[in-house]
């Protein structure tokens, strides 16, 4: 064993030019494979969380025309039994118009129990001046909403609202004190929400003691499996009977799902193409190898080198060059990616240097590279020692 690898190490250091530039062309497609796969990675993640993470994953709302949930409090305790969820947060939400000079406009009026509410959308940290709205008819708003109505915090604001009374609809209106502005980075949700209490929701608009939805969040690694969940919570709920339907975020986002598979099975592509031209590369420059090193390889034939001997001297060349390969495509890898991250304007992607992934593709390459190798071996073993020195 020592001596194949001995022979093959000689020959790399006759060769040292050639060696480190297939070690170089070895590393720089490697770190193509690891620089596109932890990308897309990240960019899956971050997709996810910016639009998936910081919002609800299930929802419970009524199946009938009248939108409120009853005894809401006995269905979270039902919920609570479920190990999958990490957050359950019921709300009472009501569209709602205020007045900013002339205009009129509309907003959502959101009433949480603010602690329930922050494993699904991180409220308090989004926060960044005044406080929770923890009081009777203390609220917060988003930060363009507030760009527009230029409150600062214990200034108030009138909402108007529309209660169904039997046949006929009744306007209704509180003076909220504002508390707090928060900024969910989205312009949309910053626009319209206005965030306050279950209770101030309830009592302004008569729903007594019922909310318009319970909502969840799945732990992290069960997010693919939210619609497989909401089955679950459905069949054990029987919410059906009770007049109740279960949505999840599987079944209402089928094109970002679409987009984030195609998105990985883009990646799978471009990461096998990278893999099969390395490959073909390292099988090609061991061939040309075994050609160059017919007189040495007859000669140590001729000496009693076994042909056995002959096939790992080109083994161990493919292993040196896999895994020189790897250290230096893992390492090419994570610079690009540290030099994306510089360039980059946008906090959007996150990337994440997955290590499972990393040393993963570096032991595929590294096996990849002696499976290359394999056909110059037997090459080598077949070469005629007496043909090969009478030809040289």
């Amino acid at each position: 064993m020592n001596l194949p690898l001995s022979i093959a190490l000689r020959f790399f250091r006759r060769s040292k030019s050639q060696t480190i530039l297939i070690v170089i062309g070895i590393s720089i497609g490697i770190s193509v494979q690891i620089f596109v796969g932890l990308l897309l990675q990240s960019l899956q993640s971050s997709l996810l969380n910016n639009f998936v993470g910081n919002s609800s994953q299930i929802t419970i709302e009524s199946d009938t025309e009248n939108p409120y949930i009853e005894g809401y409090e006995g269905i979270i305790e039902d919920l609570e039994e479920f190990d999958e969820l990490t957050g359950i947060a019921a709300a009472a939400d009501r569209p709602a118009t205020i007045q900013d000079g002339l205009k009129t406009r509309n907003v959502l009026l959101r009433g949480f129990n603010i602690d329930d509410a922050d494993p699904i959308y991180n409220i308090a940290p989004r926060i960044y001046e005044g406080e929770e709205a923890s009081g009777d008819l203390e609220a917060i708003i988003g930060k363009e909403l507030n760009d527009e109505l230029d409150l600062d915090t214990d200034d108030t604001l009138t909402i108007f609202g529309i209660v169904k009374k039997g046949e006929d609809n009744m306007a209704v209106n509180r003076t909220f004190k504002i508390v707090g502005f928060f900024d969910f980075e989205s312009e949309g949700i910053n626009n319209q929400w206005i965030i306050t209490t279950i209770e101030s929701v309830q009592e302004m608009f008569n729903m007594n003691k019922t909310v318009t939805s319970i909502e969840m969040q799945v732990e992290e690694d069960l997010l693919y499996e939210a619609d497989e969940i909401a089955d679950d919570i459905d069949k054990e709920l029987d919410l059906e009977d009770d007049g109740l339907k279960i949505s999840n975020w599987i079944d209402e986002n089928q094109q970002l799902l679409n987009g984030l598979q195609s998105q990985g099975l883009s990646s799978l592509f471009i990461q096998a193409f990278v893999l099969i031209s390395v490959v073909i590369g390292i099988s090609s420059v061991l061939a040309i190898s075994v050609v160059q090193k017919q007189q040495q390889l007859g000669i140590l034939k001729a000496m009693g080198i076994t042909n056995r001997s002959a096939s790992l001297i080109f083994l161990f060349q493919g292993l040196i060059l896999g895994i020189f390969g790897a250290i230096g495509g893992i390492v090419l890898g994570i610079f690009f990616l540290w030099g994306f991250t510089q360039a980059s304007a946008s906090d959007f992607i996150v990337i994440q240097y997955n290590p499972i992934f990393i040393l993963a593709s570096a032991a595929i390459i590294i096996g990849s590279s002696v499976l290359a190798a394999v056909s110059p071996a037997i090459k080598s073993s077949k070469l005629n020692p007496i043909e090969v020195i009478r030809g040289g």
